[in-house]
């Protein structure tokens, strides 16, 4: 009999990840399961799993990192900057997590788990009918539960390696419609993965057992459209198939049973077949949590089901929904296929990426200054909480959104962090009901992003007109849910909001009506004014002070828009993920106000050097101008965290763009 603290029951990543995590952390462990490898084909790793990886000291043995293309239709690829896959094969990333629990500290125990009892004190686990293991906590990792099962939402994963004259450049992911007289229907995925010496190619589809043979020439076939290479492969090996499973609850995650991780816990993104990042992350939290309460399985239990529902809100949650939730979301997918309206793209990415997040301002991590830590890190989570819980049941994608932030060490630039600041600037410290203010100006902030890009054209056809109406719906459904936050926790602040987007939609109407003579910058100017004028009343700031923090907003708006134009100019990803030409066509670009030219193009500012280096200095000289006013109003605070927080603010806003400016 072998005696333990944990158990991990399955060595496949999530299991291997869990158990090297948790011998680094002191905590004895056990692994066990089955040694053998499987067939082999390179599977796909993204960012978030590679990082994970990295945080357990494993040694990278994966290929270089790939561009990826996102289809959703055979016309034209959806632009997903900044995101890459690597490839590994799947046998050796598999042996080598193995090796690595091992290296960490854990011992490995080769045999299939026949029995797992729980008592009072603790687990007790048989293998292979005769060895038996005693535990105090188990992580269960033992891959999907048997296709059919009451409440699973199984599927079918499948890939096949090939040779051919194919260069492994890019990582091809496409989505498949559900057909359309198919009510129950859901969106199909497939993915073509280089590597050294071919490519691989996969499908995965949730809801229904596919035929691998007849599901993997679809594959081919939907894949050949966009890359007609692929004809000429030859296969190197069988089919390779499993069942997948994205019944993903995190109230089923963390149970008597032992914690679940990986597809045990159905953590596989129900549109693209996709689970090793969630294999990663899920491993990395259980560890946490049994570490972090060695002694108690119930505390365990409850801070990895409370991390685990943070971690994975919104796009897995479609699973345990009606099939109505996957048509909508693949609406969206669809109809924003073409857009670059940040609704749209932020869209995309939540719902097909393991990166998932993408919040409503992204950009490089905040780093708090010294001090304002602890009251920062609570307030932000606390606005999470509430924004996850106000959409995450009607559009459960937009959640991931909204990932609260748990970290003291930095946070995301967000208009949230404005606000606080501006409580900060009063003297005082963030109230209870604060935190429920910010969520809705960040759901609000979201929902005019769904109408500041470019007017949508009517579309001559029969049926729903999805572009438009996910638009609207999208928009009025945000704007709505905010509204309603703002009238039941802070009702003095009801008409400020009102006139704060009615003011929204007159700034944005004299954009696209005149642009000739509108000012763009001033929409963006209100975005981020108005969080700073609810602080200052939040924290009943000093007249002068909320005039001054009306004056940072300003500023601060400003430089926000010259820096993302300076972005685009440079061909750089701004932190609306679009581009130059998606900033034009959505008329939220300064550059043709700056030039007095209304008739510019990308294409024009690519094909003339000089116009486009013209543009570029005036945006610099204007945003820096912006930049060292935001600095400047922020110094006249008399809190000393406020200016420190808002100072910190800026820099990240312009940073990226514009580099630094000396200390004054």
């Amino acid at each position: 009999m072998r005696t333990t603290t944990a158990l991990v029951l399955g060595a496949g990543p999530a299991g291997a990840v869990a158990a090297a995590a948790l011998a680094r952390r002191g905590v004895p462990t056990v692994l066990a399961g089955r040694g053998e490898t499987g067939r082999d084909h390179e599977v796909l790793l993204g960012g978030p799993a590679r990082r994970g990886l990295r945080s357990i000291g494993f040694p990278a043995s994966w290929h270089g990192s790939y561009p990826v293309e996102l289809w959703l239709g055979a016309e034209n690829p959806c632009p997903l900057p900044d995101v890459d896959f690597a490839t590994v094969s799947g046998a050796r990333l598999r042996a080598d997590l193995r090796t690595h629990a091992v290296a960490s500290g854990a011992e490995y125990l080769e045999g299939e788990v026949t029995s797992l009892t729980a008592g009072s004190t603790g687990f007790s686990a048989v293998l292979d009918g005769h060895l038996v293991v005693e535990a105090a906590q188990v992580v269960v990792a033992t891959g999907a539960p048997v296709a059919g099962a009451a409440g699973h939402g199984t599927g079918v994963a499948c890939a096949r390696s090939f040779t051919g004259p194919l260069t492994g450049d890019r990582v091809i992911l496409r989505l498949l419609a559900p057909p359309g007289a198919d009510p129950a229907g859901r969106p199909r995925c497939v993915w073509l993965a280089p590597s050294a010496d071919g490519y691989t190619i996969g499908a995965a589809a949730i809801g229904r057992c596919e035929d691998p043979a007849r599901f993997l020439a679809e594959a081919i076939a939907a894949l050949g459209e966009v890359e007609p290479r692929l004809v000429e492969g030859t296969p190197r090996g069988p089919i390779d198939s499993a069942p997948v499973y994205s019944g993903f609850s995190p109230g089923r995650a963390a149970g008597d049973g032992g914690l679940l991780v990986g597809d045990a816990a159905g953590l596989v993104n129900p549109f693209t077949g996709e689970g090793l990042s969630g294999a990663v992350h899920s491993g990395l939290l259980a560890a946490g949590a049994i570490a972090s309460h060695v002694d108690d399985r119930v505390a365990a239990r409850r801070t990895y089901e409370r991390d685990l529902g943070a971690a994975f809100v919104g796009y897995f949650e479609t699973a345990n929904h009606a099939a109505r939730r996957y048509h909508l979301a693949w609406r969206v997918l669809a109809a924003g296929a073409g857009s670059e309206s940040p609704f749209f793209v932020k869209g995309r990415r939540a719902i097909v990426l393991p990166e998932g997040l993408s919040e409503p301002v992204a950009g490089p991590p905040l780093r708090p200054p010294p001090g304002t830590g602890p009251i920062l890190a609570p307030f932000l989570a606390a606005c999470d909480e509430v924004a996850v819980t106000t959409i995450r049941r009607e559009w459960p994608f937009l959640a991931r959104l909204f990932t609260p932030d748990r970290s003291l060490t930095d946070f995301r630039l967000r208009p949230a962090v404005a606000l606080c600041a501006a409580i900060l600037a009063g003297g005082g410290t963030p109230r209870r009901g604060h935190p429920t203010v910010a969520a809705a100006i960040e759901l609000a902030m979201l929902g005019a992003l769904a109408f500041l890009g470019p007017a949508v054209t009517p579309r001559a056809r029969r049926g729903v007109d999805w572009e438009s109406a996910t638009t609207i719906l999208g928009g009025d459904y945000l704007l709505g849910r905010a509204s309603r936050l703002i009238a039941e926790t802070a009702p003095g602040l009801s008409w400020s909001f009102a006139d704060w987007l009615g003011e929204l939609t007159a700034l944005r109407a004299e954009v696209v009506v005149s642009p000739e003579t509108a000012d763009v910058a001033r929409v963006f100017a209100s975005l981020f004014e108005f969080p700073l004028r609810v602080g200052a009343e939040l924290g009943a700031a000093t007249a002068e002070s909320a005039r001054t923090l009306r004056r940072y907003g300003d500023a601060v708006g400003r430089l926000f828009l010259f820096a993302e134009d300076a972005l685009a100019l440079g061909g750089k990803r701004t932190r609306l993920d679009t581009t130059l030409g998606g900033m034009l066509a959505a008329r939220t670009s300064t550059v043709p106000g700056l030039l007095r030219r209304h008739d510019l193009t990308a294409d024009t500012l690519g094909s003339d050097p000089l116009l486009r280096a013209a543009a570029l200095a005036v945006v610099l000289d204007r945003g820096r101008r912006a930049w060292r006013e935001a600095r400047a109003a922020g110094a006249r605070l008399s809190d000393s965290r406020a200016r420190r927080v808002l100072r910190v603010f800026a820099d990240a806003i312009a940073e990226p763009a514009f580099g630094s400016l000396p200390s004054p």
